[in-house]
């Protein structure tokens, strides 16, 4: 069947996108190949990570690439919760703010709470207003379709490959619609097991155990009541067994009945490599572009691991004083410039300045020294440009596990990782680096660092109880 595309609202919203930014030749040609012949289900939950690699584009530009189409209005972006255990997204968000960390999968029992890091997945689908395809309308979904398609993430595997949509599908036993006030009667010949009652759109599941001698015959019920799924009786021997469905919803149901072996355990996920929410966060693309999205959640989103940088001008009021509010001002401008410049090239994102100081975050520490360095040197540049010495710059660097909170309007880290890097930024005096044991210990960091001049100590932070083993980097050895 003919795409259904809108050329007007395409080429209207390509013209944007090619207007956002310098691009790599042919990566917008590409993007607008992939709208036009792509079927139906490529364009639903796109895992940009997924469209680089199949097109020979650099991951960072690929991104960009979405969250700006995202914002011309090409596509819409999504948040979805991902359950560890089967795959599927348990929740899906337009966005960050309606998000919640804490989740309950129906099909594997599983309450859990979703980090940042790990099973907060981002995609993106093409807008309706430029391209109608099927899953903007569920409703029109075959039964299987809507399951395994709408319900199910595609990159979600077993250890061996098998995707886990293809084994959740080789375990049913029926599937069905039903309609507000519907019932049906469905009979089938099932083994000892244990039968997974579940209705997609309200997560809702019961279960039935099936045990003993067979055969039997039998009758079980099967009640659908908004968010509420009662099956009746809770065990059956095996056998020929007909079961009544009755939706009492005031929504169409989706159903599906699902024999699990007995005593089954989940033998493992694994994803295809996508775009996280704590890689989302730390690109400056998205917080430029999206400053309105924020988490609303009242104890934030946890991250497991993420690299902090501060840095700090030294001596900032006496330049204030020496050259003026105006001139020193525009100094202090300038310095930003180039520290977002550098923190952007490593793959890092600023997050809030403070005064004359930088808070800026980073996936990995090998991202952050090697920014910390470039920093310096940039800053060397910039005084020698200037004919002086006015901006002298101090860093400090720290990694671990934080919250990601809405500060102020505007998303923002908060936890004793954030407090110990700006303490150990404290240490450091002109054009030195200040980096903790868990930056010094990462793999890569050390070999960055052999040409300059490393000293260890021990230091005691200001509210730190324990006292933590640091390394100064000085950037010019006396």
């Amino acid at each position: 069947m003919e795409a259904k595309i809108n050329e007007q609202a395409l080429d209207e919203k390509l013209e944007a996108l090619e207007k956002a930014r310098a691009w790599s030749p042919r990566a917008i040609s590409k993007l607008e190949t992939f709208i036009r012949s792509a079927d139906d289900f490529a364009l639903f939950r796109v895992n940009p990570l997924r469209f680089a690699a199949d097109r020979n584009i650099a991951e960072p530009e690929a991104i960009d690439l979405f969250l700006h189409a995202a914002k011309a209005g090409l596509f819409h972006m999504t948040w979805n919760l991902m359950c560890p255990s089967c795959g599927s997204p348990v929740n899906s968000f337009a966005e960050l703010k309606a998000l919640h960390a804490s989740y309950y999968c129906g099909v594997c029992d599983l309450h859990s709470t979703a980090a940042l890091d790990d099973y907060i997945q981002v995609a993106f689908t093409i807008a309706p207003l430029v391209r109608d395809i099927i899953f903007h309308h569920p409703d029109r979904l075959s039964i299987e379709d809507y399951a395994y398609k709408y319900h199910y993430h595609r990159g979600a595997r077993l250890p061996d490959g098998t995707e886990m949509s293809a084994l959740v599908a080789s375990v049913q036993r029926y599937g069905s619609y039903l309609e507000p006030g519907e019932t049906k009667n469905v009979e089938l010949d099932l083994p000892a097991g244990i039968l997974v009652c579940y209705e997609f759109t309200t997560d809702s599941v019961g279960r039935i155990i099936l045990s003993g001698e067979p055969p039997q015959v039998a009758t079980a019920r099967l009640s659908f009541r908004g968010n509420q799924l009662e099956a009746a009786p809770g065990q059956l021997a095996p056998g020929r067994i007909t079961f009544t469905l009755t939706s009492h919803a005031a929504k169409r149901a989706v159903v599906m009945l699902f024999l699990m072996p007995p005593n089954a355990q989940s033998p493992g996920v694994e994803f295809d490599p996508f775009l996280t929410g704590k890689r989302l966060l730390n690109i400056q693309t998205f917080r430029d572009l999206f400053r309105s999205e924020t988490i609303q959640s009242g104890d934030g989103l946890s991250v497991k691991d993420l690299t902090v940088l501060f840095t700090d001008l030294k001596g900032s009021t006496s330049l204030y004083d020496r050259i003026g509010d105006l001139n020193a001002f525009a100094l202090v401008r300038q310095h930003f410039d180039r520290l977002g410049a550098v923190i952007t090239q490593h793959s890092g994102a600023v997050v809030k300045t403070i005064g004359d100081a930088v808070m800026a975050t980073f996936i990995n520490p090998t991202d952050g020294v090697q920014a910390a360095l470039l920093i310096l040197k940039e800053i060397e540049q910039l005084n020698r440009s200037l004919g002086n010495q006015d901006v002298i710059l101090k860093i400090g660097i720290h990694k671990g596990a934080l919250i990601a909170v809405t500060l102020n309007d505007r998303l923002d880290y908060f936890g004793q990782t954030v407090n110990i890097a700006s303490r150990v930024q404290g240490l450091a005096d002109a054009e030195e680096i200040y980096v903790t044991n868990s930056i010094y210990d990462y793999a890569g960091v050390p070999d960055l660092l052999k040409e300059y001049q490393v000293a260890a100590s021990e230091a005691q932070l200001k509210g730190i109880e324990r006292g933590m083993r640091v390394y100064k980097i000085a950037y010019h050895p006396a």
